[in-house]
């Protein structure tokens, strides 16, 4: 059970850490840039992981 804590905590910290450099990355190049993009569709693969892990585990926080 701890090593899924650990494991859901880093999910957590990559997940905003990803979405304060999605944000950046949009202010900078703009929405539709390439790179904003794929950030975000990285992020989106992080929160489907969180998804998963939280439906599997319901007593993981949510973020």
């Amino acid at each position: 059970m701890v090593q899924k804590d650990s494991a859901l905590n880093k999910l957590i910290t990559d997940i905003i850490m990803l979405k304060q450099e999605m944000m950046a990355l949009g202010m900078q190049y703009g929405l539709n840039d390439e790179r904003t993009v794929e950030c975000s569709q990285q992020l989106d693969d992080l929160l489907n992981k969180h998804s998963e892990m939280v439906q599997q585990e319901p007593c993981f926080m949510t973020i």
